[in-house]
């Protein structure tokens, strides 16, 4: 057994990406214990372990890991690493506990937006930055639907490295996802914010719609308000090897993908906002498209339509309609 094989790894969440995360470290050796709050999780994975199905590739893997209830005091001081995989509307309630629960531990946000990081810093003495690259449907408490290894990328939080973003670096290595180690991985993640401003569009307009141009050129304008946001709010939003796409690469790559024929969604696996309007759950995209809003407002750069599809975000939740519910024209026109 290598040095790596022989970490614990704390996951804080049994959502998607946990349970991608788990499946996949599990299966690469590393000790994983989840801490979950619902009973039915936990449950399912001491009984049946994780099990995670890639429809793309036929690929299903399953592989054994335990689970405790909660986040009892030092629950977690034998752990090597934590892995934060918490939604982000609830980073602020779980800190305090998670400074409780693992003490002298690295936590590792392995979340979207860019706020995680200093409200975990409150509570804890090491945090380091994930950001995932990688679309991810939970179908069972213990089960998860993805396609392909995905990409992560680790850093300190705000900067710099260490022994314990390159052993992180490792686990995920091991376990096949393709690792960028970052020097300021509050860069990646403001880029990541930045590409996460499409998933909204991507879970609300009908899929046959998907394939027009007005789809697409949602999304382009989306990102074209967020780089002009940026831009004026002297905030860098760039991938640290330069293997994700930018702002501008990502713009024209939307705005191309009607004559690629990669605008429309090929197999079943959803983003976490398509799966909560689904469930009727708390959606944390809104909080994406306010951050843009924000800066705009901050620095007199106007945001349009990041506004109006945060309205039409909100009232897809507010009225139960489900993902996929517009038309492509309703998002890029208003009325």
């Amino acid at each position: 057994m290598t040095p790596g094989e022989e970490r614990a790894i704390a996951i804080v969440g049994a959502g998607a990406v946990g349970l991608v995360a788990g499946v996949r470290l599990a299966s690469a050796g590393r000790s994983v214990r989840f801490f979950v709050r619902s009973r039915e999780a936990a449950h399912a994975i001491e009984r049946d372990g994780v099990r995670l199905e890639d429809p793309g590739s036929g690929e299903l893997v399953r592989a054994r890991a335990t689970a405790t209830l909660g986040l009892g005091h030092g629950a977690g001081a034998t752990s090597s690493i934590v892995l934060l995989c918490v939604r982000s509307c609830d980073t602020e309630l779980v800190a305090p506990a998670i400074g409780t629960a693992f003490p002298r531990v690295p936590v590792a946000c392995v979340q979207n937006h860019v706020v995680n990081e200093a409200t975990l810093a409150k509570h804890v003495s090491r945090v380091l930055g994930v950001v995932w690259r990688q679309t991810c449907t939970r179908v069972a408490p213990n089960a998860v639907v993805t396609l392909g290894r995905g990409r992560v990328v680790v850093g300190a939080y705000p900067e710099g490295g260490g022994e314990d973003v390159d052993a992180l670096a490792c686990d995920f290595r091991a376990a096949g996802f393709d690792v960028g180690v970052s020097p300021r991985i509050v860069d990646d993640k403001w880029l990541k914010l930045c590409i996460n401003l499409m998933s909204t569009p991507n879970a609300l307009v009908r899929p046959r719609d998907h394939v027009t141009q007005a789809f697409v050129e949602t999304k382009a304008r989306l990102l074209e308000e967020a780089r002009a946001v940026l831009a004026a709010a002297g905030i860098a939003a760039r991938s640290c090897d330069g293997r994700d796409r930018s702002l501008d690469e990502e713009i024209a790559f939307q705005r191309a993908s009607l004559a690629q024929g990669t605008s429309a969604r090929r197999l079943p696996v959803y983003n976490q906002i398509w799966a909560a309007l689904r469930d009727r759950r708390a959606v944390e995209a809104d909080e994406y498209h306010r951050v843009i809003l924000e800066l705009g407002k901050r620095h007199g750069i106007p945001t349009p339509l990041n506004a109006h599809v945060l309205q039409m975000l909100e009232r897809a939740r507010d009225e139960g309609l489900g993902p996929e519910c517009l038309r492509a024209d309703q998002l890029l026109e208003p009325g």
